[in-house]
């Protein structure tokens, strides 16, 4: 019997509360370890967080490695004022996209955002989705990945 694994990435670019000022090292820690939760994945080796040295695009930013997989946040504040953040998450294993982007949304506050869901394995053809408060095209689906999660 083959073992069919399952690769997910999801990306996610979403403009924020504007009053969302920070994101420390604690509240990074607490995040990715709701985000553990909510796909059943374990952290490989301690957060990776780092404040912006880069004046131009203040805000800080974090790499979890989680077993043959990774997420990551980058959180910049905007010379408009604007706050956004650009979210990464692969998952070797199945996961709940909708909770994921509840949990981003308890976090950071969503004004607007889109994204795309790409399912791989490595004998059918890949699913890629795009995702979003204002997303309505799928840009590729086979009848057969459509059954996948």
């Amino acid at each position: 019997m083959s073992h069919k694994l399952e690769h997910i990435h999801m990306t996610v670019n979403a403009r924020i509360d504007p009053n969302f000022k920070a994101l420390p090292k604690d509240d990074a820690q607490r995040f990715v370890n709701e985000l553990m939760k909510t796909i059943h994945m374990k952290p490989l080796g301690p957060l990776n967080w780092s404040d912006a040295e880069d004046l131009d695009f203040p805000g800080q930013s974090f790499v979890q490695m989680i077993t043959t997989s990774h997420c990551s946040v980058h959180y910049f504040t905007g010379n408009d004022g604007t706050n956004e953040i650009h979210f990464d998450l692969y998952s070797c294993t199945c996961f709940d996209v909708n909770k994921v982007i509840a949990l981003l949304d308890r976090t950071f506050g969503l004004i607007s955002w889109h994204g795309i869901i790409y399912q791989r394995t490595m004998h059918e053809a890949p699913v890629v989705k795009m995702i979003g408060s204002e997303a309505k095209e799928v840009l590729v689906e086979t009848p057969s990945a459509a059954k996948r999660c």
